[in-house]
């Protein structure tokens, strides 16, 4: 029973955790998609090129996460895993509530772009130590034949964090007239964010540090008492692991891909091609976000009956199949709101998900405890900018090359997907044979 009840604990705060995360970092992506082009950069005087700058500043943030990553999954593996992710979910939290401080672009000059930017790279800085060590403090807590269920646990965390953000943000939609949303209805949420984040650092404070770090410190001091040189952290992982780090970014690639597709890209288009108002846009989110929840347990539960790999390539190729049908059928919507939600819904929440719930216990199996935060954190967050942050450019630019017709963006997602699943069955091929 007392172990019981420590698993649920692990669960509970690691889902609450993952969820203030993804919602700081998830809500940057909402406004970029629905509000910063009129408040950030409406003086273009043109939308198009006010929505590819808003797009811009959003996908700039990831090039933070890389160096996030090294600094703080080398802090991880070297300090312990609770520490790192106390200093970086608060920078997460700061940055993200002063963005909603910040006046208009109109009003107070360009001097208020600059600021918002360097909020979003400290933002995406912070983020790359946050997402590594909660998984970490689900999989490295739990036993052997748990760990692909428990750290799919902390990935709800991303369509709660998510749903979380667009209901606070439609709330004021929907409430207050256009200009006042505008003005100050839509800073509720960021600077909801300092607030969530107190709370999880005050929970964070009674869980230990992670079973498999003790027993990693433990080894290493034996090591050193007999002379031997420690290898931790960053350098020995990208020494050790260099081929396992290529396969595992190219994992990455169809995660980064159809997130941007599907939840940030795809309210523009909802907005600007299909005529939809800004409000159904935030329902479209939501109901994605509710349904990807018990998916994201199935694809736990999926990855423990059958396989790390087998789950992942099956979502692989569930994704790459529906790419282009499932956008078609929001495309052939006319912006008819049930429909929409039918075509994001399968393509995101269920078929992508797979991959969702499986690739942070996929990731974990392939590190050492040593160099596992670095190594997680390498290969989620390194090639985030390519892989993820351009994506809702490289598709508006797509969209607009089709005259509106999304084929174009179903041909990419699709290659991306076929892609990915190549490279987890050469990472398993590798792995089995005791190769990083």
């Amino acid at each position: 029973m007392e172990e019981k009840n420590s698993l649920r604990k692990i669960a509970a705060v690691t889902l609450f955790e993952s969820a203030v995360q993804w919602y700081c970092f998830l809500l940057y992506g909402t406004a970029a998609g629905t509000v910063f082009a009129k408040v950030f950069f409406s003086n273009t005087g043109n939308a198009t090129t006010a929505l590819i700058l808003s797009y811009m500043s959003f996908a700039i943030g990831y090039i933070a996460g890389p160096f996030g990553a090294v600094f703080f999954g080398h802090m991880g593996d070297q300090k312990g895993r609770k520490v790192t992710m106390y200093v970086s979910l608060l920078m997460m939290g700061i940055s993200t509530s002063i963005i909603g401080l910040l006046p208009s672009a109109a009003s107070a000059g360009v001097w208020v772009v600059i600021v918002l930017q360097i909020m979003r790279l400290f933002q995406c800085f912070g983020r790359g130590g946050t997402w590594g060590g909660g998984i970490l403090m689900a999989y490295e807590n739990v036993p052997e034949n748990k760990r692909a269920f428990y750290a799919a646990i902390p990935q709800i965390g991303l369509p709660i964090g998510f749903g979380l953000s667009s209901i606070l943000i439609a709330i004021p939609t929907l409430l207050l007239p256009e200009e006042i949303f505008f003005t100050w209805g839509w800073r509720i949420p960021f600077l909801s964010a300092i607030i969530l984040t107190l709370i999880v650092v005050y929970l964070k404070g009674s869980m230990m540090e992670t079973e498999d770090y003790k027993k990693a410190q433990k080894k290493l001091e034996e090591q050193e008492a007999q002379g031997k040189k420690q290898k931790v952290g960053f350098v020995p992982m990208v020494r050790g692991y260099w081929k396992t780090l290529l396969l595992g970014c190219g994992t990455r690639w169809v995660d980064g891909t159809f997130y941007n597709i599907f939840i940030v890209w795809i309210l523009s288009y909802c907005i600007g091609w299909l005529g939809m108002p800004l409000i159904q846009t935030y329902i479209i989110t939501i109901v994605a976000c509710i349904f990807k929840i018990p998916f994201t347990l199935f694809g736990g539960w999926c990855a423990e009956k059958l396989g790390k790999t087998r789950t992942f390539v099956i979502g692989g190729l569930a994704s790459a199949v529906l790419s282009i049908p499932t956008l078609k059928v929001i495309e052939w919507s006319n912006g008819n709101l049930v429909y929409t939600i039918i075509g994001i819904v399968l393509g995101w929440s269920i078929a992508y998900n797979l991959i969702w719930a499986v690739i942070s216990s996929l990731w974990s199996s392939y590190f050492e405890t040593e160099v596992r935060y670095s190594g997680i954190s390498f290969v989620y967050h390194v090639p985030s900018f390519l892989v993820a942050g351009m994506v809702p450019t490289i598709c508006t630019l797509l969209i607009n090359y089709g005259n509106g017709d999304t084929i174009y963006v179903g041909i990419y997602s699709t290659i991306v997907a076929l892609i990915s699943v190549v490279c987890a069955l050469a990472l398993k091929r590798r792995h089995d044979k005791g190769k990083h």
